[in-house]
């Protein structure tokens, strides 16, 4: 822009500042703003605890690790290498006696893994909840 464009900006904007008004906040002001700030504390206030997992989940989660362990146990999984050959797990297959047309064969890489998640998953479950409490607390 040249200098006469300047100028005449410069005009225009002064000329519309000396005339538009000063705008005051009403009396009420700082009492409508800490009215609207309470309403928003009352408002998360009263949002009511739900837990990250239902208890019906729980039993389903639960019921299907229980199924699963004694599904195991009943068919016979080879465990004569490794770590959990020390374990003697007769007391708990003799107290078990349906019988499963299943034979299922589980390698030991499969059963250190199943026993790894079946560690770590309450690990998670316990680490979620915490952030899930800190994070909305």
């Amino acid at each position: 822009m040249n200098d006469k464009d300047n100028h005449l900006l410069d005009d225009f904007i002064n000329k519309m500042i000396k005339e538009t008004p000063i705008e005051k906040p009403s009396a009420d002001f700082s009492g409508n703003v800490m009215d609207a700030i309470n309403t928003l504390e009352l408002k998360k206030a009263k949002r009511a605890f739900e837990p990250l997992i239902s208890k019906k989940v729980w039993l389903l989660i639960s019921a299907g690790i229980i199924t699963l362990t004694i599904f195991l146990l009943n068919t016979g999984v080879n465990m004569n290498e490794g770590y959990l050959s020390n374990i003697d797990l007769s007391k708990f297959t003799n107290a078990i006696s349906f019988e499963t047309s299943y034979n299922l064969n589980v390698s030991n890489t499969a059963m250190y893994g199943f026993i790894f998640l079946a560690i770590m998953i309450p690990i998670q479950i316990g680490y979620l909840k915490n952030r899930h409490d800190r994070k909305f607390n």
